[in-house]
């Protein structure tokens, strides 16, 4: 990306941002505070990329022919960011991860290869599922693409809930989910570059995130074809390393598509008799994945029921947190160090499961607290 400002603070901290974030894998950033040494490098052919001007040399650069992908800055125009306008403007007042996000997504709707994407890069799709309510199922979905991100992934959390609860412990403008639904409903449309805009991202947590809001209706509606669109749109970025996805519980035709789609299923299982009976009666439903890794959720160190009946060993077991016995705000999602480990400990094993015993990670923590 060649930046040209006027305003070489602002064009600093950009450069600073793009390196510091994940978008520094993929975009080098090269600055000009001179009109002259720009139009050298111009000379070259071929070149590749964004050439993101201030809107002080617009009466010079508007009409200068480049293989580059022009967007003027502006501190005034604030909505300027459709792909077919001649030349689009962005308001340069905006978080920065808005204003790269903005830029991919024009690029990505003016360039048959796409900002940031590799040909050789592939987004693994693991998706979270529970027999019954109350699993844990989104707290254990956050707490892996915090993880992950942590760990120098480019992660995107989609919650394919009729209502998300992760909405809430998520810093950033959640519910913008619904305005990708309309573009689903176009089956002749890449939503690409959609992706780009409509993605909320946390900044403590690093990773972005799609989640519905107050959209009960329309996700029920939402068809199993939507959901291949989406995730296909998602992989087909080649932005993201993983993309972890939080299933509601039910069979309902978004739901077995996107287990369908998945490269890993956790299911999420507790020791509990009634939610046993119906981890039976849904495992008829789905004996067709052979990806399902089953994961004992609240485990308390000691193991009541049998689960012969499933065919296979639990893959791992995160440990009972007493104080989310009853939550009173977002910060006690995060505030358990140890879980957020484990769930990490908990994806290794599935990613290197290999047949042997079942992995009790919350047993070191049963033991300090008894300590």
């Amino acid at each position: 990306m060649y930046v040209l400002d006027n305003d070489m603070v602002y064009a600093e901290r950009l450069a600073v941002f793009i390196r510091a974030t994940e978008f520094a894998e993929h975009v080098q950033v090269k600055l000009f505070s001179q009109v002259e040494l720009l139009l050298q490098v111009l000379e070259e052919q071929n070149l590749k990329g964004v050439l993101l001007i201030s809107d002080a040399f617009y009466p010079l650069l508007q009409h200068h022919r480049t293989s580059l992908s022009k967007i003027f800055l502006s501190q005034y125009i604030r909505n300027s960011d459709s792909p077919e306008t001649v030349h689009p403007f962005l308001y340069r007042f905006q978080p920065l991860h808005e204003l790269v996000s903005h830029i991919q997504a024009l690029y990505a709707d003016g360039s048959p290869s796409g900002f940031g994407r590799t040909q050789f890069n592939h987004t693994r799709v693991i998706s979270i599922y529970s027999s019954s309510g109350n699993a844990g199922k989104s707290i254990t979905a956050v707490h892996m693409a915090k993880q992950l991100a942590f760990r120098g992934e480019r992660v995107l959390y989609l919650s394919l809930e009729s209502t998300s609860t992760a909405s809430q412990w998520l810093q950033g403008e959640s519910g913008r989910l619904s305005q990708l639904l309309y573009y689903l409903k176009d089956a002749s449309e890449s939503i690409g570059p959609k992706l780009a805009l409509l993605k909320s991202h946390d900044a403590t947590r690093r990773f972005d995130y799609l989640t519905p809001l107050e959209q009960m209706r329309e996700m029920q509606e939402m068809s199993g074809d939507q959901v291949k669109k989406l995730i296909a749109s998602i992989v087909g970025l080649s932005v993201y390393d993983t993309l972890i996805v939080d299933l509601e519980t039910s069979i309902h035709p978004r739901i077995v598509k996107s287990l369908e789609l998945s490269d890993t299923i956790i299911w999420l299982i507790r020791d509990d008799w009634n939610d046993i009976f119906r981890t039976k009666s849904l495992l008829k439903q789905m004996s067709a994945f052979p990806q399902i890794h089953f994961v004992m959720t609240s485990f308390r160190g000691t193991q009541t029921n049998s689960f012969d009946f499933l065919g296979k060993e639990l893959t791992f077991k995160l440990p009972y947190i007493p104080d989310w016995k009853v939550m009173s705000s977002a910060e006690q999602v995060w505030q358990s160090d140890i879980f957020s480990e484990q769930v990490y400990v908990m994806l290794q094993a599935v990613c290197n499961e290999n047949g042997g015993m079942p992995r009790e990670g919350a047993a070191s923590y049963l033991e300090s607290r008894a300590v």
